[in-house]
Protein backbone atom coordinates (compact mmCIF):
# COMPACT_ATOMS: atom_id res chain seq x y z
CA UNK A 1 0.00 0.00 0.00
CA UNK A 2 2.54 2.59 1.18
CA UNK A 3 5.80 1.09 -0.03
CA UNK A 4 7.99 4.02 1.03
CA UNK A 5 6.86 3.45 4.61
CA UNK A 6 7.64 -0.27 4.27
CA UNK A 7 11.04 0.53 2.74
CA UNK A 8 11.93 2.89 5.60
CA UNK A 9 10.78 0.42 8.25
CA UNK A 10 12.98 -2.34 6.84
CA UNK A 11 15.96 -0.02 6.27
CA UNK A 12 15.80 0.87 9.96
CA UNK A 13 16.42 -2.83 10.60
CA UNK A 14 19.31 -3.06 8.16
CA UNK A 15 17.34 -4.49 5.24
CA UNK A 16 16.93 -2.94 1.79
CA UNK A 17 13.58 -3.72 0.15
CA UNK A 18 13.91 -4.56 -3.55
CA UNK A 19 11.35 -4.86 -6.33
CA UNK A 20 9.14 -1.90 -5.45
CA UNK A 21 6.68 -1.94 -8.33
CA UNK A 22 3.16 -1.16 -7.14
CA UNK A 23 2.52 1.46 -4.50
CA UNK A 24 -1.27 1.82 -4.35
CA UNK A 25 -1.13 5.36 -2.97
CA UNK A 26 0.99 6.51 -5.90
CA UNK A 27 -1.19 4.63 -8.41
CA UNK A 28 -4.38 6.16 -7.01
CA UNK A 29 -2.76 9.60 -7.01
CA UNK A 30 -1.81 9.31 -10.69
CA UNK A 31 -5.36 8.30 -11.55
CA UNK A 32 -6.76 11.34 -9.76
CA UNK A 33 -4.23 13.83 -8.42
CA UNK A 34 -7.06 15.87 -6.91
CA UNK A 35 -7.33 13.30 -4.11
CA UNK A 36 -4.68 14.01 -1.50
CA UNK A 37 -3.10 10.78 -0.22
CA UNK A 38 -6.11 8.43 -0.30
CA UNK A 39 -6.43 5.84 2.46
CA UNK A 40 -6.83 2.11 1.93
CA UNK A 41 -10.29 2.41 3.50
CA UNK A 42 -11.30 5.04 0.92
CA UNK A 43 -9.88 3.04 -2.00
CA UNK A 44 -11.67 -0.13 -0.86
CA UNK A 45 -14.93 1.77 -0.59
CA UNK A 46 -14.63 3.69 -3.88
CA UNK A 47 -13.26 0.92 -6.10
CA UNK A 48 -14.32 -2.38 -4.50
CA UNK A 49 -17.41 -1.07 -2.71
CA UNK A 50 -16.20 -2.79 0.43
CA UNK A 51 -15.97 -1.41 3.95
CA UNK A 52 -12.87 -2.23 5.99
CA UNK A 53 -11.85 -1.13 9.44
CA UNK A 54 -9.22 1.53 10.01
CA UNK A 55 -6.29 1.14 12.41
CA UNK A 56 -8.27 2.85 15.15
CA UNK A 57 -10.50 -0.21 15.33
CA UNK A 58 -7.46 -2.35 16.13
CA UNK A 59 -5.32 0.01 18.19
CA UNK A 60 -7.76 2.56 19.54
CA UNK A 61 -7.19 6.30 19.38
CA UNK A 62 -6.07 9.24 21.48
CA UNK A 63 -4.61 8.53 24.90
CA UNK A 64 -6.05 5.03 24.85
CA UNK A 65 -4.19 4.05 21.66
CA UNK A 66 -2.05 0.91 21.84
CA UNK A 67 0.84 -0.46 19.81
CA UNK A 68 0.56 -3.72 17.86
CA UNK A 69 2.66 -5.47 20.52
CA UNK A 70 -0.07 -4.75 23.08
CA UNK A 71 -2.82 -6.34 21.00
CA UNK A 72 -3.58 -10.05 20.81
CA UNK A 73 -1.56 -11.66 18.00
CA UNK A 74 -4.60 -13.33 16.43
CA UNK A 75 -6.42 -9.98 16.16
CA UNK A 76 -3.40 -8.29 14.59
CA UNK A 77 -2.98 -11.15 12.10
CA UNK A 78 -6.66 -11.08 11.13
CA UNK A 79 -6.66 -7.29 10.75
CA UNK A 80 -3.61 -7.17 8.49
CA UNK A 81 -4.69 -10.31 6.63
CA UNK A 82 -7.92 -8.54 5.64
CA UNK A 83 -5.95 -5.49 4.51
CA UNK A 84 -3.59 -7.61 2.41
CA UNK A 85 -6.55 -9.26 0.67
CA UNK A 86 -7.90 -5.82 -0.18
CA UNK A 87 -4.50 -4.71 -1.47
CA UNK A 88 -4.22 -7.81 -3.67
CA UNK A 89 -7.65 -7.06 -5.15
CA UNK A 90 -6.97 -3.36 -5.63
CA UNK A 91 -3.56 -3.65 -7.31
CA UNK A 92 -4.69 -5.20 -10.63
CA UNK A 93 -7.68 -2.84 -10.81
CA UNK A 94 -5.50 0.24 -10.39
CA UNK A 95 -2.84 -1.03 -12.80
CA UNK A 96 -5.52 -1.75 -15.39
CA UNK A 97 -6.86 1.79 -15.01
CA UNK A 98 -3.36 3.20 -15.43
CA UNK A 99 -2.93 1.22 -18.66
CA UNK A 100 -6.32 2.38 -19.93
CA UNK A 101 -5.45 6.04 -19.28
CA UNK A 102 -1.93 5.63 -20.74
CA UNK A 103 -0.34 6.45 -17.38
CA UNK A 104 1.31 3.07 -16.81
CA UNK A 105 4.70 4.21 -18.17
CA UNK A 106 4.69 7.27 -15.92
CA UNK A 107 3.95 5.01 -12.95
CA UNK A 108 6.45 2.29 -13.88
CA UNK A 109 9.34 4.40 -15.20
CA UNK A 110 9.12 7.57 -13.11
CA UNK A 111 7.12 7.42 -9.90
CA UNK A 112 8.04 3.93 -8.72
CA UNK A 113 11.82 4.28 -9.38
CA UNK A 114 11.67 7.63 -7.57
CA UNK A 115 10.18 6.09 -4.42
CA UNK A 116 13.38 4.51 -3.01
CA UNK A 117 15.34 7.63 -4.02
CA UNK A 118 13.10 9.74 -1.81
CA UNK A 119 13.28 7.17 0.99
CA UNK A 120 17.09 7.27 0.96
CA UNK A 121 17.03 11.08 1.02
CA UNK A 122 14.77 10.98 4.05
CA UNK A 123 17.13 8.55 5.77
CA UNK A 124 20.14 10.71 4.93
CA UNK A 125 18.61 13.82 6.48
CA UNK A 126 20.29 17.21 6.69
CA UNK A 127 22.73 18.61 9.20
CA UNK A 128 22.16 21.99 10.87
CA UNK A 129 24.37 24.30 12.90
CA UNK A 130 22.48 24.47 16.21
CA UNK A 131 24.65 27.10 17.98
CA UNK A 132 24.31 29.35 14.95
CA UNK A 133 20.49 29.00 14.96
CA UNK A 134 20.43 29.74 18.69
CA UNK A 135 22.22 33.03 17.99
CA UNK A 136 19.76 33.80 15.18
CA UNK A 137 16.93 33.13 17.64
CA UNK A 138 18.35 35.65 20.11
CA UNK A 139 18.74 38.23 17.35
CA UNK A 140 15.18 37.64 16.19
CA UNK A 141 13.87 37.99 19.74
CA UNK A 142 15.51 41.41 20.04
CA UNK A 143 14.18 42.45 16.63
CA UNK A 144 10.65 41.36 17.55
CA UNK A 145 10.83 43.20 20.86
CA UNK A 146 11.87 46.37 19.04
CA UNK A 147 9.07 46.08 16.48
CA UNK A 148 6.55 45.32 19.22
CA UNK A 149 7.53 48.51 21.06
CA UNK A 150 7.42 50.61 17.88
CA UNK A 151 3.91 49.33 17.09
CA UNK A 152 2.83 49.96 20.70
CA UNK A 153 4.12 53.54 20.48
CA UNK A 154 1.83 54.22 17.52
CA UNK A 155 -1.08 52.45 19.24
CA UNK A 156 -0.45 54.38 22.49
CA UNK A 157 -0.33 51.10 24.37
CA UNK A 158 0.45 47.39 24.06
CA UNK A 159 -1.22 45.53 21.20
CA UNK A 160 -1.18 41.84 20.37
CA UNK A 161 -0.15 41.76 16.71
CA UNK A 162 -1.24 38.12 16.50
CA UNK A 163 -4.81 38.99 17.55
CA UNK A 164 -6.95 39.75 14.46
CA UNK A 165 -9.55 41.47 16.66
CA UNK A 166 -7.08 43.83 18.33
CA UNK A 167 -5.25 44.49 15.07
CA UNK A 168 -8.46 45.23 13.14
CA UNK A 169 -9.64 47.65 15.82
CA UNK A 170 -6.28 49.43 15.76
CA UNK A 171 -6.05 49.69 11.95
CA UNK A 172 -9.63 50.33 10.89
CA UNK A 173 -11.02 52.16 13.91
CA UNK A 174 -8.13 53.87 15.73
CA UNK A 175 -6.14 54.73 12.59
CA UNK A 176 -9.24 54.83 10.37
CA UNK A 177 -7.44 53.15 7.47
CA UNK A 178 -9.63 52.28 4.46
CA UNK A 179 -10.21 48.95 2.78
CA UNK A 180 -11.25 46.85 5.73
CA UNK A 181 -12.75 43.58 4.44
CA UNK A 182 -15.26 42.31 6.93
CA UNK A 183 -15.76 38.56 7.35
CA UNK A 184 -18.18 36.65 9.57
CA UNK A 185 -15.72 36.90 12.44
CA UNK A 186 -14.87 40.58 11.86
CA UNK A 187 -12.39 42.52 9.75
CA UNK A 188 -9.77 40.51 7.87
CA UNK A 189 -6.15 41.32 8.70
CA UNK A 190 -4.50 38.74 6.44
CA UNK A 191 -1.34 39.49 4.45
CA UNK A 192 -3.26 40.54 1.31
CA UNK A 193 -5.21 43.17 3.23
CA UNK A 194 -2.12 44.48 5.02
CA UNK A 195 -0.07 44.67 1.80
CA UNK A 196 -2.77 46.89 0.30
CA UNK A 197 -2.43 49.22 3.31
CA UNK A 198 1.38 49.25 3.43
CA UNK A 199 1.80 52.65 1.74
CA UNK A 200 -0.94 54.31 3.80
CA UNK A 201 0.80 54.20 7.19
CA UNK A 202 4.36 53.26 8.27
CA UNK A 203 3.09 51.01 11.07
CA UNK A 204 1.60 48.54 8.57
CA UNK A 205 5.07 47.65 7.28
CA UNK A 206 6.21 47.04 10.86
CA UNK A 207 3.23 44.74 11.47
CA UNK A 208 4.00 42.75 8.32
CA UNK A 209 7.65 42.48 9.31
CA UNK A 210 6.71 41.37 12.84
CA UNK A 211 4.46 38.61 11.49
CA UNK A 212 7.06 37.42 9.01
CA UNK A 213 9.87 37.28 11.57
CA UNK A 214 7.65 35.70 14.22
CA UNK A 215 6.64 32.92 11.83
CA UNK A 216 10.24 32.35 10.74
CA UNK A 217 11.37 32.11 14.37
CA UNK A 218 8.65 29.68 15.37
CA UNK A 219 8.62 27.53 12.23
CA UNK A 220 12.35 27.18 11.59
CA UNK A 221 14.79 28.95 13.91
CA UNK A 222 13.40 27.53 17.16
CA UNK A 223 11.80 24.39 15.73
CA UNK A 224 14.68 22.86 13.74
CA UNK A 225 17.08 22.25 16.67
CA UNK A 226 14.30 20.39 18.49
CA UNK A 227 13.81 18.15 15.45
CA UNK A 228 17.40 16.90 15.32
CA UNK A 229 17.44 13.11 15.66
CA UNK A 230 19.39 12.07 18.77
CA UNK A 231 21.02 9.13 16.97
CA UNK A 232 21.86 10.61 13.56
CA UNK A 233 22.25 14.23 14.73
CA UNK A 234 20.38 15.30 11.61
CA UNK A 235 16.93 16.60 10.68
CA UNK A 236 14.84 14.13 8.68
CA UNK A 237 12.02 15.54 6.57
CA UNK A 238 9.46 13.58 4.56
CA UNK A 239 9.21 14.02 0.79
CA UNK A 240 5.68 13.58 -0.50
CA UNK A 241 4.85 12.19 -3.94
CA UNK A 242 1.08 12.26 -3.59
CA UNK A 243 0.22 15.74 -2.34
CA UNK A 244 0.75 18.40 -5.04
CA UNK A 245 -1.70 17.92 -7.92
CA UNK A 246 0.86 19.15 -10.46
CA UNK A 247 3.31 16.33 -9.70
CA UNK A 248 5.67 18.55 -7.73
CA UNK A 249 7.26 17.03 -4.66
CA UNK A 250 6.48 18.55 -1.30
CA UNK A 251 8.23 18.36 2.06
CA UNK A 252 6.73 17.99 5.53
CA UNK A 253 7.63 17.36 9.17
CA UNK A 254 9.40 19.76 8.77
CA UNK A 255 8.66 21.55 5.51
CA UNK A 256 12.08 22.51 4.16
CA UNK A 257 10.78 23.91 0.87
CA UNK A 258 9.25 27.15 2.18
CA UNK A 259 12.26 28.83 3.78
CA UNK A 260 12.31 32.42 2.43
CA UNK A 261 15.28 33.03 0.16
CA UNK A 262 15.06 36.79 -0.41
CA UNK A 263 14.82 38.10 3.17
CA UNK A 264 17.84 38.62 5.40
CA UNK A 265 16.63 36.28 8.13
CA UNK A 266 15.46 33.68 5.60
CA UNK A 267 19.00 33.64 4.24
CA UNK A 268 20.35 33.27 7.76
CA UNK A 269 18.19 30.16 8.23
CA UNK A 270 19.59 28.67 5.00
CA UNK A 271 23.08 29.44 6.32
CA UNK A 272 22.39 27.01 9.19
CA UNK A 273 22.23 24.04 6.77
CA UNK A 274 25.76 22.65 6.71
CA UNK A 275 27.62 19.42 5.83
CA UNK A 276 27.45 16.84 8.60
CA UNK A 277 30.98 15.54 8.08
CA UNK A 278 34.10 17.64 8.60
CA UNK A 279 35.63 18.71 5.32
CA UNK A 280 32.53 17.98 3.23
CA UNK A 281 30.78 20.54 1.03
CA UNK A 282 27.24 21.26 -0.07
CA UNK A 283 26.57 21.22 -3.80
CA UNK A 284 23.47 22.90 -5.26
CA UNK A 285 22.26 22.16 -8.80
CA UNK A 286 19.44 24.40 -10.00
CA UNK A 287 17.48 24.25 -13.24
CA UNK A 288 17.51 27.82 -14.58
CA UNK A 289 14.07 29.11 -15.64
CA UNK A 290 12.92 25.57 -16.36
CA UNK A 291 9.22 26.47 -16.48
CA UNK A 292 9.83 29.22 -19.05
CA UNK A 293 11.92 26.80 -21.10
CA UNK A 294 9.13 24.22 -20.94
CA UNK A 295 6.70 26.95 -22.03
CA UNK A 296 8.95 27.78 -25.00
CA UNK A 297 9.04 24.08 -25.93
CA UNK A 298 5.28 23.56 -25.62
CA UNK A 299 4.20 26.79 -27.32
CA UNK A 300 6.89 26.69 -30.02
CA UNK A 301 6.80 30.48 -29.95
CA UNK A 302 9.58 31.68 -32.30
CA UNK A 303 10.69 34.59 -30.10
CA UNK A 304 10.98 32.39 -27.01
CA UNK A 305 12.78 29.65 -28.94
CA UNK A 306 15.22 32.17 -30.38
CA UNK A 307 15.90 33.82 -27.01
CA UNK A 308 16.73 30.56 -25.25
CA UNK A 309 18.69 29.17 -28.20
CA UNK A 310 20.91 32.27 -28.18
CA UNK A 311 21.29 32.31 -24.39
CA UNK A 312 19.70 35.74 -24.07
CA UNK A 313 18.38 37.37 -20.91
CA UNK A 314 14.76 36.31 -21.48
CA UNK A 315 13.31 39.09 -19.32
CA UNK A 316 15.35 41.80 -21.05
CA UNK A 317 14.30 40.40 -24.43
CA UNK A 318 10.64 40.44 -23.40
CA UNK A 319 10.96 44.03 -22.14
CA UNK A 320 12.58 45.08 -25.42
CA UNK A 321 9.75 43.48 -27.41
CA UNK A 322 6.90 44.88 -25.29
CA UNK A 323 8.31 48.40 -24.83
CA UNK A 324 9.66 48.48 -28.41
CA UNK A 325 13.18 49.52 -27.42
CA UNK A 326 16.64 48.16 -28.18
CA UNK A 327 17.78 45.47 -25.76
CA UNK A 328 20.69 47.58 -24.54
CA UNK A 329 18.25 50.37 -23.68
CA UNK A 330 15.97 48.30 -21.44
CA UNK A 331 15.76 49.87 -17.98
CA UNK A 332 15.85 47.82 -14.74
CA UNK A 333 12.20 48.74 -14.11
CA UNK A 334 11.15 47.59 -17.58
CA UNK A 335 12.98 44.30 -17.08
CA UNK A 336 11.30 43.86 -13.69
CA UNK A 337 7.85 44.34 -15.24
CA UNK A 338 8.68 41.90 -18.03
CA UNK A 339 9.85 39.33 -15.49
CA UNK A 340 6.54 39.57 -13.61
CA UNK A 341 4.66 39.00 -16.86
CA UNK A 342 6.88 36.13 -18.04
CA UNK A 343 6.31 34.17 -14.85
CA UNK A 344 2.76 35.43 -14.33
CA UNK A 345 1.65 34.11 -17.71
CA UNK A 346 2.33 30.61 -16.36
CA UNK A 347 -0.28 31.20 -13.66
CA UNK A 348 -2.95 32.93 -15.75
CA UNK A 349 -1.93 36.47 -14.77
CA UNK A 350 -4.81 38.96 -15.00
CA UNK A 351 -4.79 42.72 -15.62
CA UNK A 352 -5.62 43.27 -11.96
CA UNK A 353 -2.90 40.87 -10.81
CA UNK A 354 -0.24 42.60 -12.90
CA UNK A 355 -1.40 46.03 -11.72
CA UNK A 356 -1.15 44.88 -8.12
CA UNK A 357 2.23 43.19 -8.50
CA UNK A 358 4.07 46.04 -10.21
CA UNK A 359 2.16 49.11 -9.03
CA UNK A 360 0.61 49.93 -12.40
CA UNK A 361 -2.95 51.10 -13.03
CA UNK A 362 -5.24 48.35 -14.39
CA UNK A 363 -5.69 49.93 -17.83
CA UNK A 364 -1.94 50.15 -18.43
CA UNK A 365 -1.61 46.57 -17.18
CA UNK A 366 -4.25 45.46 -19.69
CA UNK A 367 -2.35 47.17 -22.52
CA UNK A 368 0.93 45.60 -21.32
CA UNK A 369 -0.53 42.08 -21.41
CA UNK A 370 -2.18 42.67 -24.79
CA UNK A 371 1.13 43.89 -26.21
CA UNK A 372 2.88 40.81 -24.80
CA UNK A 373 0.40 38.50 -26.51
CA UNK A 374 0.73 40.36 -29.81
CA UNK A 375 4.49 39.80 -29.70
CA UNK A 376 4.26 36.24 -28.38
CA UNK A 377 1.26 35.08 -30.38
CA UNK A 378 1.97 31.36 -30.06
CA UNK A 379 1.85 31.68 -26.27
CA UNK A 380 -1.70 33.03 -26.43
CA UNK A 381 -2.72 30.29 -28.89
CA UNK A 382 -1.26 27.64 -26.60
CA UNK A 383 -3.00 28.96 -23.48
CA UNK A 384 -6.36 29.23 -25.24
CA UNK A 385 -5.86 25.73 -26.64
CA UNK A 386 -5.20 24.36 -23.15
CA UNK A 387 -8.39 25.95 -21.83
CA UNK A 388 -10.37 24.47 -24.72
CA UNK A 389 -8.82 21.04 -24.15
CA UNK A 390 -9.69 21.22 -20.47
CA UNK A 391 -13.30 22.13 -21.27
CA UNK A 392 -13.66 19.36 -23.85
CA UNK A 393 -11.77 16.56 -22.04
CA UNK A 394 -12.09 17.64 -18.43
CA UNK A 395 -8.33 17.31 -17.91
CA UNK A 396 -4.91 18.51 -19.09
CA UNK A 397 -1.58 16.65 -19.32
CA UNK A 398 2.16 17.20 -18.99
CA UNK A 399 4.82 16.22 -21.52
CA UNK A 400 5.06 12.82 -19.82
CA UNK A 401 1.25 12.46 -19.89
CA UNK A 402 0.68 13.15 -16.21
CA UNK A 403 -3.01 13.97 -16.06
CA UNK A 404 -4.88 16.45 -13.89
CA UNK A 405 -8.65 16.66 -13.91
CA UNK A 406 -9.87 20.26 -13.77
CA UNK A 407 -12.85 20.81 -11.52
CA UNK A 408 -15.20 23.71 -12.30
CA UNK A 409 -13.82 24.17 -15.83
CA UNK A 410 -17.41 24.14 -17.14
CA UNK A 411 -18.90 25.96 -14.15
CA UNK A 412 -21.50 28.66 -14.88
CA UNK A 413 -19.91 30.61 -12.03
CA UNK A 414 -17.43 32.97 -13.71
CA UNK A 415 -15.15 33.16 -10.67
CA UNK A 416 -14.91 29.38 -10.28
CA UNK A 417 -14.42 28.91 -14.01
CA UNK A 418 -11.66 31.54 -14.09
CA UNK A 419 -9.82 29.84 -11.23
CA UNK A 420 -10.15 26.49 -13.03
CA UNK A 421 -8.71 27.99 -16.22
CA UNK A 422 -5.69 29.29 -14.30
CA UNK A 423 -5.12 25.80 -12.90
CA UNK A 424 -5.45 24.33 -16.39
CA UNK A 425 -2.88 26.60 -18.07
CA UNK A 426 -0.35 26.17 -15.26
CA UNK A 427 -0.50 22.38 -14.92
CA UNK A 428 1.16 21.27 -18.21
CA UNK A 429 4.10 23.61 -17.66
CA UNK A 430 4.72 23.26 -13.93
CA UNK A 431 3.93 19.55 -14.03
CA UNK A 432 6.33 18.93 -16.93
CA UNK A 433 9.10 20.77 -15.07
CA UNK A 434 8.40 18.58 -12.02
CA UNK A 435 8.57 15.43 -14.14
CA UNK A 436 11.93 16.48 -15.59
CA UNK A 437 13.28 17.07 -12.08
CA UNK A 438 12.15 13.58 -11.04
CA UNK A 439 13.89 12.04 -14.06
CA UNK A 440 17.07 13.86 -13.05
CA UNK A 441 16.83 12.60 -9.46
CA UNK A 442 16.50 9.00 -10.62
CA UNK A 443 19.48 9.27 -12.98
CA UNK A 444 21.68 11.02 -10.42
CA UNK A 445 20.83 8.45 -7.74
CA UNK A 446 21.65 5.65 -10.17
CA UNK A 447 25.00 7.24 -10.99
CA UNK A 448 25.96 7.72 -7.33
CA UNK A 449 25.09 4.10 -6.50
CA UNK A 450 26.71 2.52 -9.56
CA UNK A 451 29.98 4.38 -8.92
CA UNK A 452 29.80 3.76 -5.15
CA UNK A 453 30.28 7.43 -4.32
CA UNK A 454 29.83 8.81 -0.81
CA UNK A 455 28.00 11.89 -2.04
CA UNK A 456 24.35 11.93 -0.93
CA UNK A 457 21.36 13.70 -2.41
CA UNK A 458 19.76 15.35 0.64
CA UNK A 459 17.23 17.96 -0.49
CA UNK A 460 14.96 18.86 -3.37
CA UNK A 461 13.36 22.29 -3.43
CA UNK A 462 11.28 22.67 -6.59
CA UNK A 463 13.94 23.28 -9.30
CA UNK A 464 16.96 22.74 -7.04
CA UNK A 465 18.79 19.64 -5.81
CA UNK A 466 21.20 19.77 -2.87
CA UNK A 467 23.96 17.21 -2.25
CA UNK A 468 26.36 16.60 0.63
CA UNK A 469 29.71 15.85 -0.98
CA UNK A 470 33.21 14.82 0.13
CA UNK A 471 35.88 17.19 -1.18
CA UNK A 472 37.65 14.41 -3.08
CA UNK A 473 34.51 13.81 -5.19
CA UNK A 474 34.06 17.48 -6.05
CA UNK A 475 35.78 17.57 -9.45
CA UNK A 476 33.94 14.51 -10.67
CA UNK A 477 30.49 15.73 -9.61
CA UNK A 478 31.02 19.25 -10.91
CA UNK A 479 31.18 17.60 -14.34
CA UNK A 480 28.61 14.83 -13.93
CA UNK A 481 25.71 16.45 -12.05
CA UNK A 482 24.91 19.34 -14.40
CA UNK A 483 25.60 17.24 -17.50
CA UNK A 484 23.14 14.55 -16.40
CA UNK A 485 20.49 17.07 -15.38
CA UNK A 486 20.78 19.07 -18.61
CA UNK A 487 20.48 15.98 -20.82
CA UNK A 488 17.81 13.99 -18.98
CA UNK A 489 15.00 15.23 -21.25
CA UNK A 490 15.20 16.79 -24.71
CA UNK A 491 13.36 20.08 -25.27
CA UNK A 492 13.35 22.40 -28.27
CA UNK A 493 15.47 24.76 -26.15
CA UNK A 494 18.50 23.96 -23.98
CA UNK A 495 17.98 22.94 -20.37
CA UNK A 496 20.37 25.04 -18.27
CA UNK A 497 21.76 23.97 -14.90
CA UNK A 498 23.50 26.35 -12.49
CA UNK A 499 25.95 24.67 -10.10
CA UNK A 500 27.06 26.16 -6.79
CA UNK A 501 29.28 24.85 -3.99
CA UNK A 502 29.75 26.08 -0.44
CA UNK A 503 30.18 25.39 3.27
CA UNK A 504 26.49 26.11 3.85
CA UNK A 505 23.28 26.32 1.82
CA UNK A 506 23.34 30.13 1.60
CA UNK A 507 26.94 31.18 0.96
CA UNK A 508 27.66 29.26 -2.22
CA UNK A 509 29.92 30.06 -5.15
CA UNK A 510 28.79 29.44 -8.71
CA UNK A 511 31.25 27.03 -10.27
CA UNK A 512 29.63 25.94 -13.52
CA UNK A 513 26.71 26.63 -15.84
CA UNK A 514 25.71 23.91 -18.29
CA UNK A 515 23.17 24.19 -21.10
CA UNK A 516 22.33 21.06 -23.06
CA UNK A 517 22.00 21.29 -26.81
CA UNK A 518 18.37 21.45 -27.91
Amino acid sequence: MNQKSDYLALRARGLRLQGLDCDLLVAAYLLNSGIRTPSLEALASDILHRAIEGKEALLGSGKAAQSCTQVEVARVAAFYGDRMRIIMELAPRLLSDLERLQNAALFRDLEMPLLPVLAEMELAGVSIDIPYLQQVSRDLYEQLQRLDQEIADVAHGPINVNSPVQLARFLFEDLNLPGGRKTKSGYSTDATVLEALRDLHPVVGKILEYRQLSKLKGTYVDALPALVDLQTHRVHTSFNQTVAATGRLSSSDPNLQNIPIRTDYGQRVRRAFVPGRAGDLLLSADYSQIELRVMAHMTEDPLLLESFAQGEDIHARTAAEVFNVARDQVTPNQRRMAKVVNFGILYGLSDFGLARDIGMNPENARVFIETYFRKYGRVREFLEGIKMMAREQGYVETLLQRRRYIQDIRSPNRQLRGAAERVAVNMPIQGSAADIMKLAMIELDRYLREHELRTQMILTVHDELVFEMPVDERDRLVEVVPDLMASVYSLRVPLQVDLKIGQNWQDMERVRVVAAQA
